[in-house]
């Protein structure tokens, strides 16, 4: 915490608000104990559990339970000096941990800040007990949680450690599809190598010339594999509904480029395609499971799987939705709630990086910004994920997207139309009719000013939103889609009015003064193209604004009056 931040909290402290309220994942309050050894060992103990977690401050002198100031700031004798409070911690700590310290006089009290960074590795007191701080408590931090933080932390790899497996018992076939890999992905240079300095290269081989964990998944033949890595496997089903049998299924422990491959073939084999014709002649393929987010997702549950548990990677492939789930938690640190914007933090890094190298993935390995970009540009919901602790799983919706919106957003300008946060915006709004930087901010999963930042351009930039009237004026205003936005989006707005808006005026007021209106006018009008165009008025006639005359059965042509129900 920073000082004119412990600063703030300090002033406020016991002025009705108990200090115990002011805590924090990075802030506790505690009283001196009995005596100096008491008070170090708590301070310890509190200690351990901050550089275990995010780091935090311990300040020393205030009873975090009394409710008025003076009950409060009950203080610090002036026994318990700077350099022994450091050394008494010093010397309670494994490995020991020597804390920044400081002197606060509030009030006339003396108080003592006591403060520990985020440590490198884990710490523990001095009988060995671990902790960590989460939210406002020290839960204990056994030794596979101790092992998932120094991975997330970059300290721990297990496929950059060393196997028993040489390079010649590697699988010729897994070599040759890598050096195909390394070619179409435009690195020949490594691809022309001979087997070990290509290897090399990747770091896939120990200067000893063991193989790495990471080059027995990709490369070894599966008997190798097994015996490596037994946890190693994968299984794959299709069921025609939900609850019905399944009626194709697979399972085995190929390596995993082949695994990969056959995985993402097995879903591909079974998905269905409708065509989309979009403005410029231009057709689309729209899908009930798009490729790229389909493979980004099966390519993460391999990579990022815990290897040092048991379990499979497995795929549950129905119509209405595809499950991909792998054993291990997610890293720590990534959630469900920050999985999209969280910086990556690769369980298997070597692992990773080297998928990444061959291209099949994104760089950063996760990919889980390009399977949210790909499910919402084909008029779906983006991916959910859940995390039990042991296994987490990836569900993507089934069925075909909105066409309705897949139109929408390819007439967007290329920067704007494959903006995730943009997406993410214009889908949440298809089901709502106004949006703010606070609702926003869950769902791209940043903080509420960058959330502002994304909805302002949305506004100014690419003028989709305006600002509702009453909030026009606040830091934080609500916005709504623009009626000329809501139009282009036509069928994809699930809540648009039905009574007359402005845009309908704007229609009715052109065949008052002409007698009739075409999809040609109404693009013109509107500035929209030729489908959304089409909406318009297939809404206007079925409630009966506007019919067809004349003779002309089709196109772009046809003509519109006055229908039944036209006002006036």
């Amino acid at each position: 915490m920073e000082p004119d931040e412990l600063d703030a909290v300090l002033a406020i402290v016991g002025d009705g608000i108990p200090a115990d309220a002011l805590e924090t994942e990075v802030l506790d309050f505690k009283l001196v104990a009995e005596s100096p050894k008491a008070t170090f060992n708590l301070l310890a103990d509190a200690l351990v559990c901050f550089v275990n977690a995010r780091g935090g401050t311990v300040v020393l002198g205030v009873d975090d339970k009394a409710k008025t100031r003076a009950d409060a700031l009950r203080g610090v004798p002036g026994v318990y000096s700077i350099d022994q409070i450091r050394k008494g911690v010093f010397d309670r700590t494994h490995p020991p941990i020597t804390p920044f310290v400081t002197e606060k006089i509030v009030d006339g009290v003396r108080l003592v800040a006591i403060t520990v960074p985020q440590g490198v590795i884990p710490h523990s007191n001095a009988s060995g007990l671990a902790t960590r701080r989460l939210g406002k408590e020290c839960l204990p931090f056994p030794p596979a949680q101790q092992r998932e933080v120094m991975i997330a932390r970059g300290q721990v790899d297990w496929s950059a450690e060393a196997s028993r497996v040489r390079i010649e018992d590697l699988s010729a076939v897994e070599l040759a599809r890598l050096r195909d890999l390394l070619t179409t992905g435009g690195r020949d240079h490594l691809a022309e190598l001979g087997d070990r300095a290509m290897l090399e290269a990747l770091r896939l081989v120990t200067a000893a010339g063991d193989v790495t964990n990471a080059g027995v998944l990709l490369l070894a033949d599966e008997r190798t594999l097994h015996s490596i890595v037994p946890a190693y496997g994968y299984s794959y089903q299709f069921r025609p509904t939900l609850g019905s049998e399944a009626t194709g299924r697979a399972r085995g422990n190929r390596p995993l480029l082949a695994a990969i491959e056959a995985m993402t073939d097995a879903v591909a084999t079974r998905r269905e395609i409708h065509p989309l014709n979009i403005s410029g002649g231009v057709q689309l393929q729209l899908t009930d499971y798009p490729h790229d987010a389909v493979r980004e997702l099966i390519v993460n549950a391999f990579i990022h799987r815990s290897y040092e548990t048991g379990g499979t990677v497995d795929i549950e492939h129905s119509p209405e939705r595809l499950v991909i789930t792998s054993p291990g938690g997610l890293v720590a640190g990534v959630t469900p709630d920050n999985i999209l914007t969280h910086p990556s933090t690769p369980r298997n890094r070597l692992l990773t990086e080297t998928i990444a190298a061959l291209q099949l993935a994104e760089r950063t390995g996760q990919g889980i910004d390009r399977a949210y970009r790909e499910m919402l540009r084909a008029g779906k919901e983006p991916p959910a994920f859940e995390d039990s602790g042991t296994l987490v799983r990836a569900t993507l919706s089934g069925g075909i997207g909105n066409d309705a919106f897949v139109r929408f957003v390819g007439e967007l300008p290329a920067r704007a139309g494959r903006d995730v946060n943009v997406l993410l915006a214009l889908s949440y709004l298809r089901g709502r009719s106004t949006i703010d930087a606070t609702r926003l901010a869950a769902v791209i999963q940043r903080p509420v000013a960058e959330t502002q930042v994304v909805l302002s351009a949305l506004a100014d930039a690419c003028g989709l939103l305006e600002a509702t009237r009453r909030t026009a004026r606040k830091s934080f205003p609500t916005y709504r889609l623009r009626p000329e936005t809501v139009t282009a989006m036509s069928r994809a707005v699930s809540y648009r009015s039905r009574s007359v808006d402005g845009m309908d005026q704007k229609v009715i007021d052109h065949v008052r003064e002409y007698g009739f209106v075409t999809n040609r006018t109404i693009q013109r009008l509107f500035d929209i193209q030729v489908y959304a165009a089409r909406d318009l008025l297939n809404d206007l006639r079925k409630r009966q604004i506007l019919e067809k005359i004349g003779d002309a059965r089709g196109g772009t042509g046809v003509r519109y009056g006055p229908g039944p129900r036209f006002p006036g």
